[in-house]
């Protein structure tokens, strides 16, 4: 049977410590960073993204970092080739890849090994279960799904995604469900997925200092500066938590003590879906990082006893 890649995972909300933590562990088992952050990916938005310094860089390799640009269309399907192609580059060159980040859908479609190429897309087909379900309603569709697939349809509550899973039940044969199973059975990878957490009073301090932090260190400057280089007020990236905060206060709606206040909430919210999403996953270890030098030590341990691919690596 082939080895698998061990696969060291920091996951978690915003501003809960990943990034200084899955630094010093880099350290200790000679590791290289792989970023599963769905902003981090955007060139020239270092600020609003709270993306690493470049001599934290320079000291350990980070990758998916400034790899596209912030008009550009990324898909989860793109994330994850390339996540994939360098997670295995990394062990090939004998390092431990730790992937790390918050946003949950990016570390599922890695360590589920979600076979995203196997989603077929068919316009004509899309369209007929669109006109299927104005002629009959939603219910109709619905229930149809709970017939094919009764998980997906326990999570799928809009039009959009009812209609994407049908669309690729349809031309596959198989649910969505079944693809995802049978994807993650194959995954290349050998995972301990860790998720930091902070007491929730504590959690929201950090995050309400840190979006006073973001505008102190330049938020503003940084979204004019996006304006200047042609980006629009409009492109995806724009919209992200920060940016559209700073869009709302240069354009005169806000002032900048509401875009404070609006931005410390927003995150707030945003932090209480990513513990949600993280709840959800399976063989999560939560981690209390009240004390990060106690975290690193309980993390180290119960990655040096989990997998035995590990102290290979530091053999290596």
């Amino acid at each position: 049977m082939k080895t698998k890649i061990p696969l060291l995972v920091i996951a978690g909300p915003t501003a809960s410590g990943k990034s200084d933590v899955a630094v010093k562990l880099a350290l200790i088992f000679n590791g290289e960073i792989v970023s599963s952050d769905s902003m981090q990916v955007y060139k020239y938005m270092d600020i609003g993204t709270a993306k690493v310094s470049m001599a934290i860089r320079a000291q350990i390799p980070h990758h998916m970092l400034d790899i596209v640009e912030p008009d550009a269309d990324f898909s989860l399907a793109q994330y994850k080739e390339e996540a994939d192609k360098v997670i295995k580059d990394i062990w090939q060159q004998g390092h431990l890849p730790l992937l790390v980040g918050g946003t949950g859908l990016y570390i599922r479609a890695v360590i589920e090994n979600y076979p995203l190429d196997k989603l077929p897309f068919d316009a004509t087909c899309r369209d007929e279960l669109n006109r299927i379900w104005d002629e009959r309603g939603g219910e109709y569709m619905l229930a149809w799904l709970e017939k094919v697939d009764a998980v997906t349809a326990a999570k799928a509550k809009d039009r959009r995604r009812i209609v994407r899973a049908l669309e690729v039940y349809k031309l596959t044969g198989m649910s969505q469900t079944e693809i995802h199973r049978r994807g993650k059975a194959e995954s290349p990878y050998a995972p301990i997925i860790l998720a930091l957490t902070l007491p929730r009073p504590q959690l929201y301090q950090r995050i309400d200092s840190r979006a006073e932090e973001m505008v102190t260190q330049g938020l503003l400057e940084e979204y004019e500066d996006l304006l200047k280089r042609g980006y629009s007020t409009g492109d995806k990236a724009m919209q992200g938590l920060g940016y559209y905060h700073a869009g709302m206060h240069i354009a005169g709606y806000w002032s900048r003590e509401e875009m404070i206040a609006n931005l410390q909430r927003d995150t707030r919210r945003y932090a209480k879906r990513q513990l949600s999403w993280f709840r959800g996953m399976e063989a999560v270890s939560w981690v209390d990082n009240s004390n990060p030098p106690a975290s690193i030590e309980r993390i180290s341990q119960l990655v040096a006893g989990k997998i035995q691919q590990y102290s290979e690596v530091l053999n290596r």
